[in-house]
């Protein structure tokens, strides 16, 4: 007989792991409301059925609607209002931006390089897109910021041509027509923002942006799609580059500093 003091220990590797957990009942209850409000069999503005109502429906406890109830809340499907029970709500764009952006808040290792990656696929459209759909209204706001741009790095005020950039691209999103584009772009628009504020701060990135929106509206203008395309490309390729000195030189900076010295006893 071997000797059983001497037997290892199985390691978890020997195992599989791809097992799926099974949805609970709150899940299974949510996707049904969910699969209702999406196929519009219930509309933006109709009142769901009482919590035991909706439990003697799915044959499942009133804790378990309520659950359900608040997963659909925090997507933005359904309001809940005292006095006034549970509403379905519109569904719109504001609704997918604020999921995402929670998504991208929410994902570690998430640097920049990989938001440029969606921003150059989304830009880069939305301009052209603009070229063909902008209205009269859009091209004045598009004036009117470039304006405000330039009479922020006049003033040195790079927190006003921060904002007045970071608000040209929202109002391109506007302008290209298309909600999902834009619900898309406002899911990084907190990571733009902040990326945005500071590359403003070095030398001469303020001027070249603002000469880099001038190009792009030039071409919106003249319903120029293919240049504007291009434009926009061109200004979101030095845009990294940009951003890739900031952070080179922000890493050389980091391992020049001299270690802290220990404290005496």
């Amino acid at each position: 007989m071997a000797d059983e003091s001497r037997r290892s220990e199985v390691s978890l590797d020997a195992f599989i792991s791809d097992m799926q957990r099974a949805p609970s009942l709150s899940d299974r209850v949510a996707e049904q409301l969910t699969e209702a409000i999406m196929s519009r069999k219930v509309r933006p503005g109709d009142k769901l059925p009482s919590e035991r109502e909706l439990g003697s429906k799915f044959k499942v406890s009133r804790t378990v609607v309520r659950e359900a109830v608040r997963s659909l809340a925090a997507r933005g499907l359904v309001r809940v209002t005292s006095g006034r029970g549970v509403e379905v709500a519109q569904v719109d764009s504001g609704n997918v931006a604020a999921s995402m952006r929670l998504l991208v808040r929410g994902h570690e290792g998430l640097d920049y390089t990989k938001v440029h990656e969606v921003r150059c696929a989304l830009e880069v459209q939305t301009a052209g897109n603009a070229a063909l759909r902008a209205q009269p209204s859009h091209l004045e706001r598009l004036r009117k910021l470039c304006e405000d741009h330039q009479a922020s790095l006049e003033k040195r005020d790079i927190a006003g041509a921060s904002e007045a950039d970071f608000q040209f691209h929202q109002e391109l999103g506007q302008a290209c027509g298309n909600e999902l584009l834009v619900a898309m772009l406002e899911s990084i628009s907190d990571v733009l923002r902040e990326v945005r504020f500071q590359a403003m701060a070095q030398p001469h990135v303020g001027e070249d942006g603002l000469k880099a929106h001038r190009r792009i509206l030039q071409a919106i203008v003249a319903r120029d799609a293919a240049g504007a395309r291009a434009a926009m490309e061109q200004h979101l390729s030095d845009a990294q580059r940009v951003w890739e000195g900031h952070a080179s030189a922000s890493t050389r900076s980091a391992r020049n500093v001299p270690p802290r010295k220990k404290a005496r006893d």
